[in-house]
């Protein structure tokens, strides 16, 4: 520290002195000034100043997460088509609906059941819209609330550039989730083959405004997982 000599008296005491910025501390005793002059003296001034420069961060309070929605999970900003399915990927992994609905365009999406589960259940897809693809979800993840391994695999996957900004995405998936539900008929591993169409906003950010599932066969699929957990 540089301390001007004409700021001092010539008993070496002066209540402060402002020398380039620096704060001189008062020194009314010889054991004082020795204590003011520590190296460890001026390493508690100096955290003290970081805390008030930084305006005393540490101390704040965080913004709660919501309930009900899931807490885990990273969503990637989704500058690309391929994106959204790696944050599909990870809200079906960590079964977090804020994310999963994010993947989804909220005004503009569309939902296609299987030909089986139209014709099982053709009144529940009339006005499917994202509400129940929200509602499905949620009690889709409160039925796996203390369940881990959850998966979503896709293969023979097909990215085609249908519009300057759109791209459709075929590809077959097998779908795991540990519910509480297998008592009454629902399985834990389903399959199929979707097909989602992905449309960039004027953001650049992509999302799905169309997904039509095609089941395989007479094996459960995605289609017959939302039917089965539309109702709590």
């Amino acid at each position: 520290m540089r301390v001007n000599p004409s700021l001092l008296t010539s008993g070496g005491r002066k209540n402060h002195a402002l020398t380039e910025g620096n704060f001189i501390p008062c020194c009314s005793g010889k054991a004082s000034c020795n204590n003011a002059h520590h190296p460890r003296f001026y390493i508690a001034i100096l955290v003290l100043h970081v805390l008030i420069a930084s305006g005393c961060s540490l101390f704040e309070t965080r913004e709660a997460e919501l309930p009900g929605d899931g807490s885990t999970g990273v969503f990637l900003q989704p500058d690309r088509a391929e994106v959204v399915l790696e944050n599909l990927i990870s809200a079906i992994q960590n079964l977090n609906t804020l994310n999963y609905i994010r993947c989804l365009n909220e005004d503009q999406f569309t939902f296609g059941p299987s030909n089986a589960a139209l014709s099982t259940n053709p009144d529940i897809w009339v006005n499917w819209s994202i509400d129940q693809e929200r509602t499905y979800f949620n009690n889709l993840r409160a039925a796996s609330e203390s369940t881990t391994g959850h998966q979503l695999r896709l293969s023979n996957i097909t990215n085609e550039l249908s519009a300057p900004d759109q791209r459709q995405i075929v590809a077959d998936y097998s779908l795991t989730v540990f519910h509480n539900r297998t008592g009454v008929g629902i399985p834990t591993t389903l399959g199929g083959r979707f097909i989602l169409e992905l449309k960039s906003g004027e953001d650049g950010l992509w999302s799905i405004v169309s997904w039509t599932d095609v089941g395989q066969g007479s094996n459960f699929s995605w289609s017959d997982l939302r039917a089965s957990f539309l109702s709590d």
